[in-house]
């Protein structure tokens, strides 16, 4: 089996794991609804606005880290987004946790040992 089937074998292991079917079911839950969606929406372009500026050199002020601060609150105050958020968290720890086993099977220091820690 070649190194690229072993990728796709991975990928579908990754798919069938808890945190990746609740962060899908979450995510279609946003989607479904209006009200989240809208307040997910809002919370993310916002970030991306930020994001544009900073890579444009522009520094970001109190206040537009007030505004961002707001609007991830009321994004967080929708349940539905809130647990969205929180999954999609849970996820992308799980997939540090398999790049640590990846950087393990590499180097051969166990992920604990490695700088860091893991």
């Amino acid at each position: 089996m070649s190194i690229f089937d072993q990728a796709v074998d991975l990928g579908r292991g990754i798919a069938r794991t808890e945190e990746f079917k609740n962060m899908k079911e979450a995510e279609q839950a946003v989607s479904a609804d209006s009200a989240a969606r809208k307040a997910a929406n809002e919370y993310q372009e916002l970030q991306h606005t930020y994001y544009r500026m900073q890579v444009q050199g522009r520094e970001l002020t109190g206040e537009h880290m007030n505004i961002l601060r707001e609007a991830e609150e009321r994004a967080m105050s929708n349940q539905m987004v809130k647990r969205y958020y929180q999954s999609r968290l849970q996820f992308h720890e799980m997939l540090e946790r398999v790049n640590s086993k990846i950087q393990e099977g590499i180097t051969g220091i166990p992920a604990e040992h490695a700088c860091g820690g893991g």
